[in-house]
């Protein structure tokens, strides 16, 4: 009878042994399976400075933070974190908020990271991840851009009442400018080297302040449109991802409104219809003014900008307002006595209205105003001729006007 060998086993062909065989296979596939799990991970640490301190795991969502787990670090300055992921996720290996190292996790990575406790967020090294890697360089570089910020402050500060002030300025801003622009450049040449890594959706969120990013969602689209499409290939179960294709897509639908906006409000084209209840109640219409120059103006009580800009306009309308010139502001403030104070104050002579609605004004949307002041010169048929004239500018264009 013919035999054959079985991890050492010596076994004939017949029913009986068959039996047997089946079940010895079946028990050791269950053993191998139980015994590895692709999907755990290990972060194991070696810090400096740490004994006895604790160690937190903190998953970074699309909604914040989420404590994973806490350990303390030995006496030889080691601990471990052990974990279970389908898909590949940020974590944070963290002592305080400032202080750790952010980590890209994949189903069964085994990660190796050392530094020391005192400067962990500065200075650390990480093997097993190569997108943790690329962040820790990423890091890095901001950290020297951030230091070569704060050493232009210092000489701000330590010059600051000496010699000439205004020149002392330009070239700080110059140089600061410089040194955002190198980190740009830097961090887009990152993306392009790391486009299918979780990393390059890091470098899309860089700050260099509070709410100071170094890229633009919208005048660096493409590369957030770059990062979208690497990520969505290689990672489309991702929360991260799915958050980042979502607001790629949002991003992309505004740009496309801002498009079909700037054709509707080019130079040359009839202005939109507004009609909106002036302080008395009563609704007025843009149209109404049909016959004279408009200077249709978007503004707010609580804006400085705009009250700043209130002066030239009361002056434009003093010298023009005999020539068929007209102002129709619109204004985006919520309350309306402060509303009515400031037009009193400023003593703003012309038409007013407003829907109280502040950003969700129905005018400020048909306009697509983002920032304000904002203007519109209409000429006498109501047709766009010039936008966002201020101070200098406005007189200019009404007396080449009204020079004809």
């Amino acid at each position: 009878m013919k035999s054959f060998y079985l991890r050492g086993f010596n076994t004939s062909l017949n029913p009986t042994n068959m039996k047997n065989l089946w079940l010895t296979a079946v028990v050791l596939l269950i053993v191998q399976a139980c015994g590895s799990n692709t999907n755990e991970f290990t972060i194991d640490g070696n810090l400096s400075n740490a004994s006895g301190e604790k160690i937190y795991l903190v998953e970074l969502t699309t909604d914040g933070t989420n404590k994973i787990d806490s350990v303390g670090v030995g006496e030889d300055g080691q601990f471990r974190f052990t974990g279970y992921t389908n898909v590949a996720k940020f974590f944070l290996v963290q002592t305080a908020p400032r202080n750790s190292v952010t980590l890209v996790v994949e189903p069964g990575d085994e990660i190796d990271i050392s530094g020391d406790m005192n400067n962990l967020g500065e200075q650390y090294q990480v093997k097993g991840s190569e997108g943790s890697r690329e962040i820790m360089k990423l890091r890095q570089r901001m950290e020297q851009t951030i230091a070569s910020l704060d050493s232009l402050g210092k000489i701000y500060q330590e010059n600051k009442d000496k010699g000439d002030m205004e020149s002392l300025r330009s070239r700080l801003n110059e140089s600061s400018q410089k040194i955002i622009n190198k980190q740009k450049s830097y961090t887009k040449e990152f993306i392009d080297r790391n486009i299918h890594s979780l990393a390059s959706l890091m470098a899309l969120y860089q700050q260099i302040g509070p709410r100071s990013f170094v890229l633009s969602p919208r005048e660096d689209f493409k590369y957030f449109e770059k990062v979208d499409s690497a990520l969505m290939a290689n990672y489309p179960n991702s929360e991260p991802v799915k958050s980042l294709h979502s607001q790629v897509e949002e991003i992309r639908k505004r740009m496309n409104e801002d498009e079909a906006s700037e054709a509707r409000l080019a130079i040359g084209s009839t202005a939109p219809e507004i009609a909106l209840p002036n302080p008395q109640g009563d609704t007025v219409e843009l149209s109404d003014l049909r016959g004279n120059y408009v200077l249709l103006d978007f503004w707010a009580a609580w804006c400085k900008p705009c009250r700043v800009e209130n002066p030239n306009l009361v002056k434009a309308y003093q010298r023009h307002s005999d020539q068929d010139f007209e102002i129709y502001q619109v204004s985006l403030d919520k309350q309306r006595q402060k509303w009515l104070d400031a037009i009193e104050k400023d003593n703003l002579d012309w038409y007013h209205v407003s829907d109280l609605q502040f950003w969700d004004s129905k005018a400020a949307r048909k306009y697509n105003i983002r920032s304000i002041p904002a203007n519109f010169l209409l000429n006498k048929q109501g047709e766009i001729i010039d936008k966002n004239l201020r101070g200098d500018d406005l007189q200019a264009k009404l007396n080449e006007l009204f020079a004809k």
